[in-house]
């Protein structure tokens, strides 16, 4: 696209053109330029894009979208904006020809459940329709072909591109998690959302949201341009989003949600359940994981599907890794790894699991956690009666004596059972070994994730599954 087309469609403050280069493609990483003419300064809360502006011009920019006051270089474009971030936004949109209006696009967001529930979608509209896309913390999946995703709700300029190659494989049905910080930061301002769902909301990002109604304001961002809304009847927030949007669609246990789930029970590691005469089997006694089905549900029944198809779909979902995943041992324990890594997907792992057993947690938390999102972790595991072998986990800036000390202040406030273990393998290792035939021993917070973050935001390799397959050999 011509440099004078693009300013006529985008706002801007001033520009200044000094080649008559194109613009074919954007970035905000200074690393990516590879093959890529424009380069947008964006400032953020630890980087700011303006200090990389020299890097990027040395690797082939042409242009360069900035916010910031800064030194022009003779032969390039500069195109000043109010927010950078919302501009790449735009021209990306305007670059890949807003491939979202040609496609039907489900936008899920909430403290937990984003990525079960996301799959899920994902899984049955590929069993009903044949081909999907999602995009979120585990990647980015066009029918089944992965690739790595820099954050759970990747920017604009990626989304988009996974869109067209989408669409170029006769796929219009795409699913994408949408993380405050992303919804927050416009990272998806321009996407046109058919139908958005909210999960829950619980304490988590107060270090960047500062508070709960600001926390939920980001997430409602996704309601704000969402055709069809639907949202968890038993969250509070899911409450507080009908008393904002009049048209909102709900589910849950309770009477007066849209699709509510009754006449639930568990056995053999299945959950059985009706909605609206409809009986539905899902492969896990996970209580969370029955929200999860009920917003797929409600999903795909929006999308004009029968229940029974729904239900004969659904039956066939296995889960995905590190969601109440049973890893397979000769040691008689129910050994499992859980991505959850807040206090409320805490308690509801807890209160899924058999109360005749013993649990024992092994888990971190973030070094970017406040001390009350610490302490009420703590407080959940020993009101659940849960011994916590508290170990490492993304460090970040802080240290494992601080963030470990905030957290058996918790606990020590119930008078918990606690062991403190700094190297995550040996704490996996202890648990097991203290463990009886039947207890269940608990990996919570890494997942899927393939680092831990021990200096800053310096990724060191980890793997929870084949950490936790080595503390079983050596058992």
């Amino acid at each position: 696209m011509r440099f004078d087309d693009l300013i006529k469609e985008i706002e801007y403050i001033s520009y200044k053109k000094q080649n008559d280069s194109d613009i074919n493609d954007i970035t905000n990483n200074s690393q990516y330029m590879d093959g890529i003419d424009t380069f947008a300064a964006i400032k953020g809360n630890v980087l700011d894009g303006h200090k990389y502006i020299e890097d990027a011009i040395n690797k082939g920019a042409k242009t360069i979208v900035h916010s910031e006051e800064i030194d022009y270089v003779e032969g390039i474009n500069y195109i000043k904006v109010a927010d950078s971030r919302k501009a790449t936004s735009d021209i990306s949109n305007i670059l890949e020809d807003y491939p979202s209006k040609k496609m039907t696009v489900v936008g899920v967001t909430g403290t937990n459940g984003k990525t079960t529930t996301s799959s899920l979608i994902y899984f049955l509209i590929k069993e009903i329709y044949g081909k999907a896309t999602n995009i979120g913390t585990d990647g980015a999946f066009v029918n089944g072909a992965r690739t790595e995703t820099p954050n759970t709700t990747p920017d604009i300029f990626f989304i988009n591109k996974v869109l067209n190659e989408s669409l170029e494989q006769g796929i219009d049905k795409i699913v994408i998690e949408a993380s405050s910080h992303g919804l927050y930061q416009n990272r998806l301002n321009g996407i046109e959302f058919d139908y958005g769902v909210f999960t829950n909301l619980s304490t988590e990002h107060l270090d960047y949201h500062k508070t709960m109604d600001g926390y939920f304001d980001a997430k409602m961002k996704l309601f704000e341009v969402a055709k069809v809304k639907i949202a968890n009847f038993d969250d509070p927030y899911g409450r507080k989003a009908k008393e904002r949007f009049a048209d909102v669609i709900s589910y849950g246990t309770k009477k007066d949600a849209d699709y509510m789930a009754y006449d639930i029970k568990k056995f053999d590691g299945k959950t059985t359940f009706f909605v609206k005469d409809q009986k539905f089997i899902i492969n896990t006694i996970a209580d969370y994981e029955l929200y999860n089905s009920l917003a797929a549900i409600t999903v795909l029944s929006q999308m004009g599907n029968d229940l029974s198809t729904i239900a004969e779909n659904l039956v066939k979902f296995e889960g995905i890794p590190s969601r109440f995943q049973y890893i397979e041992n000769d040691l008689g324990k129910n050994i499992v790894i859980d991505f959850a890594h807040t206090p409320v997907a805490f308690d509801s792992l807890f209160k899924s699991i058999p109360q005749d057993v013993r649990t024992y947690a092994v888990f971190g938390v973030n070094g970017d956690r406040n001390e009350e999102f610490r302490r009420l972790t703590g407080n959940i595991c020993a009101k659940n009666d849960v011994f916590v072998v508290a170990t490492t986990d993304d460090n970040k800036f802080d240290t494992f004596e601080n963030i470990t000390n905030d957290l058996i202040k918790g606990i020590e406030e119930f008078d918990g059972d606690y062991k403190r273990i700094e190297n995550r393998k040996e704490a996996i290792k202890w648990a097991i070994s203290q463990a009886n035939e039947g207890d269940y021993i608990v990996m919570l917070g890494k997942g899927e994730e393939r680092f831990l973050k021990h200096h800053g935001n310096e990724k060191t390799y980890y793997n929870e599954y084949e950490t936790v397959l080595e503390a079983i050999k050596e058992q």
